[in-house]
């Protein structure tokens, strides 16, 4: 009887640590995510941001940049896809006002280092520059289409790809302006 109280004790101690570690983390974690968010929307808009607006719709997040005349300069949302080679990939894809993509930043990724990890280095993401959902054949040159896959990590391309274009609908379907602004 002893080994189960024992036991039990030590779980109910290791839940009760996990419980107030995470309760000291939550926020600290929440700030850290927010900020790295706000740098990547920084590098995705490199010219001045003079402010930063926050656009809800639907189940979307939009991130609008504006200069100081208050114009707006681009467009950004929070996109994924879970077809990476090694699972979920997140991505901050960035648009100009009349959606042609900018620039994008890979914000979570497991894929395979000196591989599949490529799919965030400027060689690589510089020919999604300037496309647009609807002049763009979005799949992989070895499946038929316009984007150059990584050599050794075409799952990876395709998964950037699927990203992106899941990024340029959320801003088609559900952002809530018109790119006549």
């Amino acid at each position: 009887m002893r080994p189960i109280i024992i036991i039990t004790l030590v779980g109910i101690l290791s839940a009760s640590l996990l419980a107030v570690v995470d309760d000291f983390t939550r926020e600290p974690i929440a700030v850290a995510k927010e900020q790295m968010k706000r740098k990547a929307i920084e590098q995705i808009f490199p010219f001045a941001i003079d402010s930063l607006n926050t656009v809800q719709a639907e189940h979307t997040t939009f991130y609008e940049a504006y200069d100081q005349n208050d114009a707006l300069q681009g467009i950004a949302v929070e996109t994924a896809t879970d077809e990476g080679y090694s699972g979920r990939i997140e991505v901050l894809l960035g648009v100009s006002p009349d959606k042609k993509i900018l620039d994008y930043k890979v914000l979570y990724h497991r894929e395979t280092p000196g591989l599949g990890d490529k799919i965030d280095k400027p060689k690589f993401k510089k020919q999604f520059k300037g496309r647009s959902l609807e002049s763009t054949n979005w799949k992989v040159k070895k499946d038929g289409g316009e984007i150059d896959e990584l050599t050794a990590a075409t799952i990876s391309s395709r998964a950037i790809s699927d990203a992106v274009v899941r990024g340029l609908e959320y801003i088609n379907e559900q952002y809530p302006k018109s790119s006549a602004e």
